[in-house]
């Protein structure tokens, strides 16, 4: 059993990094690694001015639930083996294939003049974390300090997504993150059932399911407090249902502070970019149940 579980794994990490060897992930790697070198002094310091920075904002970040308003932002990097560094160690064939990461403005046709300026800035990202990471913490701290700054402004809490498009353990890589900045919420969807962020008070994680998991996987996930996101087989107007598999389920695409959502419930997703036709079972055909008295 052991050895098919990790050939299993090894076809699955094969299948993955082959879907991310396409001329096109060829290219942006390239280019990001051309962006870096052209910022980066003889002493290895890096010139900022040239680089992206380490977090921003998104169309879903700036959606705020009725009678609340937050100053959210995220680090949005390279997903699972698009930058040649592994950044989603439990992903899946259907997660990558179907990865959030080349929906909206991380479509493959937003194209200009031969440079996709949202994937070569997420590659370059990660590439500044695996290769200076000191550098790479100290620019999103001040970024952070500046955010704080603007939400006391606004008189708004501030909360940042360390995975906007990533999986990093962020707890373990770098738990002063959390420590440190005690005033911000956190929070991160993640397909890794062994992170446990118990102990961080301002870090809130739910689990994404995926064409692996089971009905104990999501019965173990509500166990442990994290919520269930399943994508539906749904587009963007269509209605969601209220509840599935025997529980409340909330409509997932109103905003995504998801450290909001009562603790025990599914958030269903619509099927964005090419999503909808998967047939890795990654998208789940989702449909309304009665609710049982």
């Amino acid at each position: 059993m052991l050895i098919q579980t990790l050939a299993k794994t090894l076809s699955n990490a094969n299948e993955i990094k082959g879907h991310y060897n396409s001329q096109f992930w060829q290219t942006v790697r390239k280019q990001a690694n051309a962006k870096l070198a052209n910022a980066t002094r003889e002493n290895g310091t890096l010139i900022w001015d040239r680089l992206p920075n380490i977090l921003s904002t998104s169309p879903k970040l700036e959606k705020n639930p009725e009678g609340q308003e937050f100053l959210a932002n995220a680090f949005y990097g390279a997903p699972s083996w698009a930058s040649l560094f592994n950044t989603c160690s439990t992903a899946t064939f259907g997660c990558a294939t179907n990865c959030l990461n080349e929906s909206g403005h991380g479509q493959l046709h937003m194209i200009n003049k031969g440079v996709h300026s949202v994937h070569v800035a997420r590659m370059t990202r990660t590439l500044i974390w695996f290769k200076y990471r000191d550098q790479f913490k100290a620019k999103a701290q001040r970024e952070i300090h500046a955010l704080q700054r603007k939400a006391a402004r606004m008189g708004v809490p501030l909360a940042i997504r360390p995975n906007g498009t990533t999986d990093l353990r962020f707890e373990t890589l770098w738990p002063e993150l959390f420590s440190g900045n005690s005033d911000v919420q956190f929070w991160d969807y993640t397909k890794d059932m062994s992170r446990n962020v118990g102990s961080i008070p301002n870090y809130s994680l739910c689990y994404s399911v995926h064409e692996n998991t089971t009905d104990s996987d999501i019965e173990k996930a509500f166990s442990n407090g994290l919520n269930c996101v399943v994508v539906g087989r749904l587009k963007r107007n269509d209605v969601k249902p209220t509840r599935y598999m025997g529980r409340t389920a909330l409509d997932g695409d109103k905003h995504d502070l998801r450290f909001l959502d009562p603790q025990g419930v599914f958030v269903i997703l619509f099927a964005k970019g090419g999503a909808y036709g998967d047939s890795t079972g990654f998208v789940r055909d989702v449909k309304q149940e009665e609710s049982v008295l």
